[in-house]
């Protein structure tokens, strides 16, 4: 009768690897779409307060907004860009906030996975009562 002594030890070092590569994947798509969720959640906030300022200092406050928010938060987000922009919506004039940042792949080298940027934007309309003309 043969005995299987040494199988577990071999069906263990197969299934670790693909364990771990499994793990580390969940991983990033957690920083993935935690990432995106504060892109947006920034976004947001940067074109509402920049809705609220005068018009020369939209740029200044919806990324000062953007850098409190995303800094603030979690480190799943990092080396993140702000655009600012004024444009027409018909009688009124709004604000657009663009954001964009690069998700922290910081300890998932094994996976091999490239840099990848998420982006979110955001319009506001700016307040006629508190933004001078």
């Amino acid at each position: 009768m043969k005995t299987d002594s040494g199988s577990v030890t071999v069906e263990m070092v197969i299934l670790v690897p693909v364990l771990m590569v499994l793990i580390l994947f969940g991983i990033y798509s957690g920083r993935a779409s935690e990432s995106l969720i504060q892109v947006r959640s920034a976004a947001d906030q940067a074109a509402r307060g920049a809705s609220k300022v005068s018009r020369s200092r939209v740029e200044t406050t919806a990324f000062q907004i953007a850098e409190r928010a995303l800094t603030s938060e979690s480190i799943s987000c990092i080396d993140f860009s702000v655009s600012t922009a004024l444009i027409d919506q018909g009688n009124n004039d709004a604000v657009r906030v663009e954001i964009s940042c690069t998700i922290n792949t910081e300890g998932l080298t094994l996976l091999g996975l490239t840099q990848r940027r998420v982006t979110a934007s955001s319009t506001e309309v700016l307040d006629r009562w508190r933004v001078d003309s």
